[in-house]
């Protein structure tokens, strides 16, 4: 062989191994890269779904809990108006329109017409909008009750058509039916309508039957409705004569779809994710108790049992061990979610507790997520696909233009892959300059062009980290500074967030009643956590400083301060709770209004007893025309007046044990003797304590005030 040759074929070797090396080195680099983005890009995604699922389902919690809240009160108000009415004297009895006389257009009231709500279930499935008045309620008569031997009842029933007629007017969007019904028999139900069974004797229904023996507001499991074969919630509780035996029962039903699909998760990935509610409902004492699942697409409980015995019914959607799992991590955990397959699918579930005995889950397919870190994968393997065609006709260049050739791309294409380490180091060590210049003129660009974009929102991120640390300090700077000064008393106060940015206020306004100094002292809790919760204090603390210098009772501060809160959270649907109390100088009384707050506690060290300053008022922000009313009783020197937020007594631990008021109580008590500044400290101290290293769920925020004269 001639030396030319040999020459040739040393170059052409010499060449072609280096350029092989860098070019499977760089193919597996290029889908190793692939393989970790892929995987921390679904790492990243799941994590955001998670956490917005759970939000998704705190937050459907708290406005449920709050409902509830909405309905007890309004039937506190049906009792007590029923219990007042059947104790007065007979009035004369007035036209009335009994349930049978509505399936009669010649007997029917003239305003019968047809409701969108009020829909029947036809046995095919089908439904039929229910004939209903909004002007009369019906009446009807249990089986074997004379009409004559109940004449006065009924008479007494009539009476009760504002009540029904007001607070039903009150909760248009979300009550079902409301009704009443005496031990005598006699039952007034509205909006009036007609179809009841035959026998119908709503003494035997399990709403009365509960509420009777409970002896109070009790809320049941899902039942069908018997006039139109829907499934509502019912909460019920005894109204009692003046001997105190059970005079009959109210009732408020509402309409379970309306609960479970009229608040929609608002998520990009909605469309693609299943909600249920899961109860739990007491039954007989030695029997297991009875849990019942709804699902979006089943309002309607299945006959299932779990093999461990009756008394378990579940949706035909969750099977028996997805239950165990369920139940498992609702005694665990208040909120949370884990992974576990839904009807074979990976799925990621959320879960939270609207009251100890029920819960609302969320399902969300984990496909969501792989999907897109699928697509990212697979962008990886397509970029190597071409890094591979082009290595190929780099080699038939070369073979064709040498080995010296070769060896030169080959190390361009190592310094150029060298300068995107290069940047990636910069980066690393905080340097946000750092940009790659380098151009390949093929698929390899798309990494040039994605670090140079992904650099400036990472230092965006890193400002807006900063940023949250410097709202943080202008938050804390709007809280008080120091303990206030008033003659007569000893008040202290502390605020502690779980977040950057929290919700809770505190504040101590000095003022000047009649030429008397004094004092405001106030607590509020903004609903939801951080920026946004921030701002909603921010604002409501402005109100509260410019409205609190004006004269007027507290009761007018508060209906101001309302108005012009709910200017700003009318379309948000955010809300602040608020306890708003006045003292004077070495004053006698404390005056007060609650805005939809938890009760300040009040300890009497003299006869070792607790006492509440309640009163009735919504949350700031919820209905600019509601009209606050003020409170006011007498205190005496020693006593301990504590204002706080839920964050105190709803605090868990890792256990999932609630601190409690009981807890709360036995601190003040065991420290009246102390400071206020050593009360609100030693609160503190048991709460960390109490936590250990769970990490805080909600804004802790509290004043103590003893009367000090």
């Amino acid at each position: 062989m001639k030396l030319r040759w040999k020459y040739f074929i040393s170059l052409l070797v010499a060449s072609l191994v280096p350029m092989a090396a860098v070019t499977v080195i760089s193919q597996q680099a290029s889908k190793n890269l692939g393989r970790s983005i892929s995987a921390q890009t679904q790492k990243a995604l799941m994590e955001t779904v998670k956490r917005e699922i759970v939000s998704a389902t705190e937050n459907y919690a708290l406005i449920t809990r709050r409902s509830k809240s909405s309905y007890e009160f309004a039937l506190h108000a049906l009792i007590r108006e029923a219990g007042i009415i059947l104790n007065l004297p007979s009035p004369e009895l007035t036209d009335i329109y009994f349930a049978k006389d509505f399936e009669d257009p010649e007997t029917a009231p003239v305003d019968l017409a047809s409701s969108p709500v009020h829909m029947k279930i036809l046995e095919d499935g089908g439904l039929l909008s229910k004939m209903i008045s909004y002007d009369h309620p019906n009446f009807l008569l249990a089986p074997g009750v004379n009409r004559v031997d109940v004449r006065d009842d009924i008479a007494r029933f009539t009476s009760l058509s504002p009540a029904l007629k007001g607070i039903a007017g009150e909760m248009v969007d979300s009550l079902f039916w409301i009704y009443v019904s005496s031990e005598s028999g006699v039952h007034i139900s509205y909006p009036g309508h007609g179809g009841y069974p035959r026998e119908y004797d709503p003494r035997q229904r399990p709403w009365y039957i509960r509420a009777r023996k409970n002896g109070a507001i009790t809320w049941g499991p899902p039942i069908v409705d018997a006039t139109t074969r829907q499934l509502t919630f019912t909460l019920s509780a005894p109204f009692f004569k003046p001997d105190g035996s059970v005079a009959g029962v109210a009732a408020i039903d509402i309409l379970i779809p309306n609960i479970l699909l009229k608040n929609l998760i608002s998520s990009q990935w909605s469309k693609n994710m299943k909600s249920f509610l899961v109860g739990q409902e007491a039954i007989t004492e030695g029997e297991k108790n009875k849990l019942w699942i709804l699902s979006q697409d089943e309002q309607a409980l299945s006959a299932a049992h779990l093999a461990e015995g009756p008394g378990t019914a579940i949706s035909a959607a969750v099977r028996n061990k997805d239950l165990h799992e369920l139940t498992r991590r609702f005694k665990s955990q208040k909120s949370g979610s884990f992974e576990m397959p839904y009807r074979g699918v990976d799925s990621v579930w959320a879960f939270a507790s609207i009251f100890p005995d029920l819960h609302f889950v969320i399902v969300a397919p984990k496909s969501i997520v792989m999907g897109l870190s699928k697509e990212v994968g697979e962008s990886f393997s397509s970029y190597t696909r071409g890094q591979t065609r082009i290595s190929i006709a780099a080699v038939c260049i070369i073979i064709l233009l040498v080995s010296g050739l070769a060896l030169f791309f080959s190390r361009v294409n190592t310094r150029n892959l060298m300068s995107i380490v290069y940047g990636f180091k910069r980066l690393g060590k905080g340097d946000f300059t750092a940009r790659l210049t380098t151009r390949f003129n093929d698929e390899r660009d798309l990494i040039v062009k994605t670090f140079n974009q992904i650099v400036p929102k990472i230092e965006e991120h890193m400002r807006m980290s900063n940023a949250l640390g410097l709202a943080h300090e202008v938050q804390q700077s709007l809280l008080p500074q120091k303990d206030p000064s008033l003659s007569g008393f000893d008040i202290a106060g502390a605020s502690i967030y779980c977040d950057e940015t929290g919700g809770d206020y505190y504040d101590f306004i000095e003022t000047n009643r009649g030429g008397h100094a004094g004092l405001a002292v106030m607590v509020g809790d903004v609903s939801g956590h951080g920026v946004s919760s921030a701002l909603l204090m921010a604002t409501a603390r402005a109100l509260i400083m410019q409205r609190s210098s004006m004269p007027g009772d507290p009761a007018d501060i508060i209906n101001d301060v309302n108005r012009s809160l709910s200017l700003d959270t009318a379309q948000t649907g955010n809300f602040m709770t608020f306890f708003y109390c006045e003292l004077s100088e070495r004053g006698t009384t404390v005056q007060w209004v609650r805005a939809g707050h938890d009760p300040a506690l009040i300890y009497d060290p003299f006869s070792d007893t607790f006492d509440e300053l309640r009163g009735q008022g919504m949350a700031l922000g919820f209905d600019k025309t509601f009209q606050y009313d003020s409170f006011h009783r007498r205190i005496k020197p020693g006593e301990v007046i504590m204002l706080g937020t839920d964050g105190i007594w709803e605090m868990h631990n890792r256990a999932g044990e609630m601190f409690g008021k009981q807890a709360l109580r036995e601190v003040i008590r065991n420290s009246h003797t102390a400071s206020a500044r050593k009360i609100v400290d030693t609160v503190t101290d048991e709460l960390e304590r109490f936590r250990g290293d769970q990490a805080p769920e909600d804004d802790i925020t509290m004043v103590v005030i003893k009367v000090d004269r």
